[in-house]
């Protein structure tokens, strides 16, 4: 029975990594989350993922009291990821009680995380920066984040040259990538255009990526984007295809992929599908860098856990992005959120004609769209547009008093590129 316990629980969050969350649900179902805390973790994200989110508070403090303290950690931090829950006194006291004890490790960042989220609700940030702070080191010393290689990289990247754009390999669909920082706004623009008729989502998929890295095992990123080899892009383009098939219900003529990173791999998307356009969502560097050093991401994005970490993944999206808009100005649409949640009638039907998209009155009323989603923004897309989220960073300014000048150089550079917000 343990066995197929654990196989099932494993085949739910298979199903939900591929967007179904309902069918993730039905596969534990049947599980003793007392017994199994997965089955709570899991039914909690699937819960999250199709707007349900009482159920999803249930199943992650049905976790928080599990006396493993990975398992408790982690339904702490997912509770204060669910952005809906209201916490209480014994919340805030059980927390305290947890963060004084004697264990130092990447759990204990997660609590000092989620003591920073109720300190947040409460109005009070200073409190909650020395929360964030003291999480955020514990997480980072764990994983530190490889700047060095990352450098590399962009230095690699902006040595690209430009080529042309009719690649070797046919395509009929019209794949839209939206790129940026993440917690910049990318999944409400998801959302957007995934309530046009049309258009089909997906998920943060993986998968350029990925392949990114096998060309630079294999002889070098740059030389690669210089090949003409027709064979190589063709079978990339149908290894794409086929993750992105399943999650298309409405024909897959139009198609996106919302993975943020993908600014790194902009020319590679260009030769695997020469047809993609990019939607390149800007969000104010203080308000971004905030939302990103309050927020966990389980896999990748170290650099998030420190402020010198944010600074210098900014500076070469930046530069990156700089690159990319001078060698391919007609596939970027760059799109401003602060402009999009004040203005959102006229910057809505600026992206549409970008896309190439009829003016689809369900996209200007996108929390309306039932679908799941499988981001952290899942809450905040289901209420109407609202400016809530422009200028938040500002009340973070006391604690982040030795990095406003940098960030203010990020902001003033940002808006010679790309207009300001």
């Amino acid at each position: 029975m343990a066995m197929d316990a654990e196989q099932s629980i494993t085949e739910g969050f298979k199903a939900l990594s591929a967007g179904r969350p309902q069918a993730a649900l039905e596969a534990v179902d049947a599980i003793d989350a007392d017994s199994y805390p997965r089955a709570s973790l899991l039914a909690g994200h699937a819960h999250k993922a199709l707007g349900q989110h009482a159920a999803a508070e249930f199943a992650y403090r049905a976790l928080t009291q599990k006396p493993d303290r990975r398992h408790s950690a982690t339904g702490w931090w997912s509770l204060a990821g669910l952005k809906t829950a209201q916490f209480s006194a014994a919340d805030a006291a059980r927390l305290d009680s947890l963060i004084n004890g004697d264990e130092q490790d990447g759990y204990l960042g997660l609590l000092h995380m989620t003591r920073a989220e109720i300190w947040h609700q409460a109005g009070m940030p200073d409190m909650a920066f020395a929360h964030l702070k003291a999480g955020n080191d514990l997480i980072a010393a764990a994983r530190p984040f490889q700047g060095e290689a990352y450098r590399a990289f962009i230095d690699e990247l902006l040595t690209v040259e430009p080529f042309a754009l009719e690649s070797q390999v046919a395509q009929s669909a019209n794949p839209i990538f939206i790129i940026g920082q993440p917690r910049s706004g990318t999944t409400l623009v998801e959302q957007i255009l995934a309530s046009h008729p049309e258009v089909d989502a997906t998920d943060e998929l993986s998968f350029m990526g990925h392949r990114g890295a096998d060309l630079q095992r294999d002889g070098g990123y740059t030389a690669a984007l210089q090949s003409n080899d027709g064979s190589r892009w063709a079978t990339y383009q149908q290894q794409y295809l086929d993750i992105v098939l399943p999650y298309c219900e409405k024909g897959g003529t139009y198609f996106l992929d919302k993975t943020p990173e993908n600014f790194l791999h902009v020319p590679l998307i260009l030769k695997i599908l020469p047809n993609a356009r990019f939607v390149h969502v800007i969000r104010d560097p203080l308000d971004n860098i905030v939302s990103q050093y309050r927020h966990f991401f389980p896999e990748g994005r170290e650099y998030s856990n420190s402020l010198e970490g944010l600074v210098f993944y900014w500076r070469g999206y930046l530069m990156l992005m700089r690159h990319w808009s001078a060698l391919f100005p007609d596939r970027l649409h760059h799109l401003h959120y602060s402009q999009l949640v004040t203005a959102p009638q006229d910057e809505i039907a600026d992206l549409l004609t970008f896309c190439g998209l009829s003016r689809a009155q369900e996209c200007f009323s996108p929390h309306e769209t039932q679908r799941p989603v499988m981001t952290p923004s899942a809450a905040q897309v289901r209420q109407p547009i609202n400016a809530a989220g422009v200028d938040s960073g500002l009340a973070y300014g006391g604690g982040l008093k030795d990095w406003l000048k940098d960030i203010g150089q990020l902001k003033e550079v940002s808006a010679r590129l790309f207009g300001k917000g």
